[in-house]
């Protein structure tokens, strides 16, 4: 399979610890209501936060952020 040139590695290291947290909790099939109790964020804050996460990895959907981090090795089946 051939990816995009604009997917990167790197790209991953530039979210937040916050990001990364959400990111993977998301992979993790945590619901939003699971999320924002653990973090102690509201659903406005988790949805944008989420939407940053997605800009910042160049992936369109929740789906796409799944498969970078599983392509890139950061999760494992």
């Amino acid at each position: 399979m051939i990816y995009p040139k604009r997917v990167h590695r790197s790209n991953f290291k530039l979210l937040t610890e916050h990001q990364v947290k959400i990111a993977f909790m998301i992979c993790n099939e945590k619901s939003v209501s699971q999320i924002c109790a653990k973090l102690g964020i509201s659903e406005k804050t988790y949805f944008n936060l989420r939407s940053v996460v997605i800009k910042k990895l160049a992936v369109k959907t929740t789906i796409g952020l799944v498969k970078y981090i599983y392509r890139f090795g950061y999760l494992e089946f």
